[in-house]
Order: structure tokens, then C-alpha cells, then sequence
């Protein structure tokens, strides 16, 4: 490739598309955390007016959502990010709907199916469309932005969907939704595109050597075969596992507090004066901070290791879950328990950085692949904690169950932790794993 000199006008271009479709998908993506955390602010409405549980609910929300990570990541890679999200927004916006006009349990477990399978196929084609747009050193700052803003949808979905069910009503509330994400899929055909090449722009590694000569080692619109992509993936070792695994015990007890039973947990063992909706914002909050921090300050090269400063995290992410649980019923005070989940927000924030450590082994072409990777243990951790809590809570919602499952989210954390202590980051001289099979 010869140093062509790209002109200003063309690299406005440039820089213009891809803001457009970044803020366009992290717009998306905003509704990924509102839709799932929905769960435990207007799952007690639903359930009193159609009957059902809100374990069910959110059980069915995650355990939806974890088996669309790998279709998710093969449909990135596959058939490109922009028809891939359209599709499946539409199909979120078709279960909105559903879910304001059920009458039947059925029909809001249907409606949350779809739901968690369109905004599911959100996050890893934007993953790849951050690779294929943005240079390789912007990844970790831009995933921390997208992090902080679905955790803005957290937020938006505790104290003030809160208020917005009670002043319209929680099927409003959906017909909302509905509408929003229908917009959503229209404008994602429009301004989004796969690849610079399709607007007629050039490639990050073209600009990259136009600027100072700095070679790719790979292109950004190479390809790989799905199934040889997942092989690669799954072969990746302590480089993979570790990081998957942990994640998977991290973010599995997250979603049991945060998303499922945390509010339920401090109205029926508390009985708070002020609402318990805001523990849940507090959390929202500590993560956006944590995330945005994190990942501006690796961006910078202000933290050379990925890897201790996710060891650190979650040390402190396990002893909030030690206070969390040994304290259970202890210490009747609000704003203690407002400052522990601030801080537990914050600490679980940490183990974002594991997309950006494993996504380091891959080449591009198989990044939507490695990303799903890493994403299908997420959920299947949310998935796997949130049935276990639904046995142990079970509709008794009383200090001695939930102390029991507070206990079994401490010793994953600890586990989360050692796994973090056995995880490999790629150093400068490392090979990227699978570069000699891509086609």
C-alpha cells in the first residue's frame, strides 16, 4: 500500500460517518440496559396484574438473550452489523408491543423473549463496527462509552421509570418503547454502513499509513468462515477462558442484585422511606464512572495492565459482596446501603476491560466472533445466577433466603477473582491468535 496523502475533505468525511453511526448504535444500546433492567422496577406491577413471577421474567429476559450472543456474533461477521441490528431491532419492537397489549402471563414472557433477542444484537455488531471505523487505540475508551451510556438506560430504567409507570402506567410505558426502537431499526438503515468502503471512504489502516506509515497487519475487511472463527476463538486458552469465566461469575451477580432483586430485597427486608428504586441508580451510576475512567485512562496508556487493574477491581467488587452479605439485615441505614451500591457499581465496572484483553488476541475479522465469545458468558452467568436466585428467593422474599443467595454471589466474585489472577493479556511481541487463517 503506497502513502497517498488522503485528503482533509475526505477524512471529515470520515470522521463525520463514523460519529453518525457510532452515536446511532450507542443510542441503541441505551435501550439494551433500559429494557433489561425494566425487569425489577415494573416486574411487580405485571405480575399483579397478570399473574406470574418476576423471577420468570427476567429468567426468560437473559437466558433469550445468552443464546442469541453467538448468532449475534456470526451475523456481525456474517451478513455486516447494519442488517443485522435492523432486524433485530424490529423484532424488539415487535415484542414491546406485545408486551403493552398482553392480557396473559404467556404473552409477557413472549413479549420479553423477543425483546431480549432483538436488543441482544446490538452490542457485538457494534463492537465490530467500532473495529472496522475507529482505530485499534480507540477501542477501550469507546467500549467504556458505550458501557457508561447502557448503564445511563440503567439508570433511566430504576428511579425514573419509577415514576414514569406511576404517572403513566406500565403498558404505556412499553407502547413507548415500542415505537422508539421501530425508529431506531428505520434510522439504522439509513446512516449506518459495514464498512468505510461502502461510502466510498478509505479503510483505518489506509489513514493509519497515510498519517505516518504505520503497516496493518491485517485488513478490516477480511474475512473468516464462521465455524473456523468459533474453533479460533475457543482455542484461545488462559488468553479466552479466564476472562470469559470470570465475567461469567461477575456479571451473574450483578444481574441477580441489580437487575432482579435488589429493590425487592430492600422494600421487603428494609422498607425503606425512600424508594429502593435509587440502590438500583446508585449502582448505574458507580458503573458509568468506573467504565468511562477505565477505559479513557487504557486508551491514554495510563494503565499498562489490563489485567492487575481488573485483579484489583474485583478484590473490591468480592468485599463488597462480603459486606453485602454479612451485613444483610445488620444495618437498618439507608444511605450506608446507598454507598455500598455506588461502590459495588463502581467495582463491577472493572471487568469491562476483559472485552478489550480479549478482543487484543484476535484478528478483526473474527472480532464480532471473540466479542459474542466473550458476551455468551455474560448472559449465561446472568442467566444461570438469576435461575438459581428464583429457587432460592422463591416467593417468600425473607432475609434468610436472601442472605443464603447474597452468599453464593460472594463465593462467585472470589472465584472471578483467582480466574482474573490466571488470565494471560497480550504483550507487545504476542502473536495475534488465528492471523494465518484468515482467507
Amino acid at each position: 500500500m503506497e502513502n497517498t496523502g488522503i485528503g482533509r475533505d475526505v477524512l471529515r468525511r470520515l470522521d463525520r460517518y463514523k460519529w453518525a453511526i457510532f452515536v446511532t448504535m450507542v443510542i441503541g444500546y441505551f435501550f439494551v440496559y433500559f429494557q433489561r433492567i425494566s425487569v425489577s422496577v415494573v416486574g411487580s406491577d405485571i405480575v399483579e396484574e397478570v399473574g406470574g413471577s418476576i423471577g420468570v421474567l427476567s429468567t426468560a429476559y437473559f437466558w433469550t438473550y445468552t443464546m442469541m450472543q453467538i448468532p449475534s456474533g456470526l451475523l456481525a461477521d456474517k451478513v455486516g452489523p447494519r442488517a443485522a441490528c435492523a432486524t433485530f431491532l424490529l423484532i424488539a419492537s415487535i415484542g414491546s408491543f406485545i408486551t403493552f397489549v398482553g392480557d396473559q402471563f404467556w404473552m409477557m414472557v413472549l413479549g420479553k423473549i423477543m425483546i431480549a433477542a432483538g436488543m441482544a444484537v446490538i452490542y457485538i455488531p457494534l463492537m465490530k463496527l467500532i473495529s472496522v471505523w475507529f482505530p485499534k487505540q480507540d477501542f477501550a475508551v469507546l467500549n467504556g462509552i458505550v458501557i457508561a451510556v447502557g448503564n445511563v438506560g440503567a439508570i433511566a430504567a430504576s428511579g425514573p421509570l419509577d415514576m414514569l409507570a406511576d404517572a403513566i402506567g406500565w403498558r404505556d410505558v412499553f407502547m413507548v418503547l415500542g415505537l422508539v426502537t421501530l425508529a431506531l431499526a428505520i434510522i439504522c438503515v439509513i446512516v449506518v454502513r459495514d464498512h468505510p468502503s461502502q461510502r466510498g471512504l478509505p479503510s483505518v489502516e489506509e489513514v493509519q499509513y497515510a498519517k505516518d506509515g504505520t503497516r496493518i497487519e491485517e485488513s478490516s475487511a477480511a474475512k473468516m468462515p464462521m465455524l473456523r472463527g468459533l474453533a479460533v476463538v475457543a482455542s484461545g486458552g488462559r488468553r479466552f477462558w479466564c476472562c470469559a469465566l470470570a465475567y461469567f461469575l461477575v456479571y451473574g451477580s450483578i444481574m441477580t442484585f441489580q437487575g432482579t432483586w435488589a429493590i425487592k430485597y430492600f422494600d421487603s427486608v428494609y422498607d425503606f422511606a425512600l424508594a429502593a428504586s435509587w440502590m438500583v441508580t446508585m449502582i448505574g451510576i458507580g458503573k458509568i464512572l468506573s467504565t468511562v475512567t477505565i477505559g479513557a485512562l487504557t486508551s491514554r496508556g495510563m494503565l499498562r495492565s489490563k489485567r492487575k487493574t481488573m485483579i484489583a477491581g474485583t478484590a473490591c467488587f468480592a468485599a463488597i459482596w462480603g459486606v453485602v452479605f454479612l451485613m444483610a439485615g445488620e444495618i437498618d441505614s439507608y444511605w450506608f446501603w446507598f454507598a455500598i451500591s455506588f461502590l459495588f457499581g463502581f467495582f463491577g465496572g472493572f471487568m469491562t476491560l476483559s472485552f478489550t484483553q480479549v478482543k487484543e488476541w484476535y484478528p478483526i475479522a473474527i472480532s464480532g466472533t471473540a466479542v459474542s465469545g466473550m458476551n455468551i458468558f455474560l448472559f449465561l452467568g446472568a442467566s444461570v445466577s438469576t435461575s438459581i436466585s428464583s429457587f432460592v428467593i422463591g416467593t417468600t422474599y425473607s432475609l434468610e433466603n436472601f442472605s443464603t443467595l447474597w452468599g453464593i454471589m460472594f463465593v462467585f466474585s472470589v472465584v472471578a477473582m483467582v480466574l482474573m489472577v490466571l488470565s494471560k493479556e497480550k504483550g507487545k511481541d504476542d502473536q495475534l491468535i488465528g492471523l494465518d487463517r484468515i482467507e
